[in-house]
């Protein structure tokens, strides 16, 4: 995300503004690590002994699920999260009790109220009960978006409905999942865009893509960044070294080797001058200087002072955040 000219009164008004202090530890630092909360729990790691311990806790920080080892949790969604104890997958709530026994060697997380399944080396599809509703075919198959998931047999990808039925043949090198009516594929001849009814929409040309966000799709040719609308016209003719998908109508964009924001129109908004900067969310972005996290408002004024090693976005009114090797979460209250 590299190229904005930076004028001389956008950086003074950058540089003056007084971070707000009033951020503060809302649950200690004393996970090795985290997830952002998903309503009123997080996934928490302890290493003991060097064998890491996976638990859940709330937002008083209290363990709702204590740490386990040979234990592993991914995200939640549609309030089911895929955990795996000892070598196979099942599928807890948000109160850690186990909703589907673990009898699978991967799983994905729900999505469109089913979930990606692995058995005996092929990939279906199970449902909130447990029970196979798109019997396990598939070499390789992604979870489901806008009632349709993009799935690998015989060596190429294709698109199937919720019942199991082919929606789009396999064809392609690659595909990702539908996002606002539309899916990317690969070609030989590059990357181009599906509409809702599986039909070529943006001819493959592509090197590089991502989904649509915001009614625009971020893409890459020739090391280079750009954003283009649903007919496949660029929003401006400005080109990036890196870029990241819209969200919350701003997009981060680096030139010149700093990081800044641009809204829809491609027009500058927050002029780049970070060394990093991630998407906003929840009306807060993260951005690094000197080595150090902080958050920045939709304005780019300093919200947290950079000060973390690392850290993630703000969700449920708290940032996992992490300080002198330990992570812990920060609330701006």
């Amino acid at each position: 995300m590299k190229q904005f000219l930076l004028t001389a009164a956008m950086l003074l008004l950058l540089s003056s503004i007084s971070p707000a202090s009033a951020n503060k530890v809302a649950i200690q630092y004393e996970f090795d690590a985290v997830s952002p909360f998903y309503g009123d729990t997080a996934i928490v790691v302890q290493n003991k002994q060097g064998i890491p311990h996976v638990g859940l806790i709330n937002k008083a920080g209290e363990f709702i699920l204590p740490p386990q080892k040979q234990t592993e949790i991914t995200a939640f969604h549609e309030g089911l999260a895929p955990i795996r104890i000892d070598q196979h997958w099942g599928m807890i709530n948000t109160q850690g009790q186990m909703i589907i026994p673990a009898l699978y060697k991967k799983l994905s997380p729900f999505n469109d109220g089913l979930a990606a399944a692995l058995e005996n080396d092929k990939w279906g599809y199970i449902n909130t009960e447990g029970n196979w509703s798109i019997s396990p075919r598939f070499d390789k198959a992604e979870s489901f978006s806008e009632g349709k998931a993009t799935v690998k047999q015989y060596g190429s990808w294709g698109f199937i409905d919720t019942q199991g039925k082919w929606v789009v043949q396999t064809q392609f090198r690659e595909s990702q999942p539908y996002s606002e009516g539309f899916a990317a594929v690969k070609t030989k001849d590059g990357w181009g865009y599906l509409n809702a009814k599986g039909q070529m929409h943006i001819t493959p040309q592509f090197e590089t893509v991502f989904s649509f966000s915001e009614q625009l799709a971020l893409v890459s040719s020739n090391k280079k960044w750009w954003f283009i609308s649903s007919d496949g016209h660029p929003i401006s003719d400005t080109k990036y070294d890196r870029a990241m998908p819209f969200s919350e109508a701003k997009a981060v964009i680096m030139l010149d080797g700093k990081y800044g924001y641009i809204d829809k129109q491609g027009k500058t908004i927050i002029p780049p001058h970070f060394d990093n900067a991630w998407s906003y969310k929840n009306g807060l972005a993260r951005v690094e200087n000197a080595g150090k996290v902080g958050s920045v408002d939709n304005t780019g004024h300093v919200v947290i002072e950079p000060q973390f090693k690392w850290g993630q976005s703000f969700q449920e009114g708290l940032a996992p955040v992490k300080h002198q090797g330990k992570w812990g979460y920060v609330s701006l209250d």
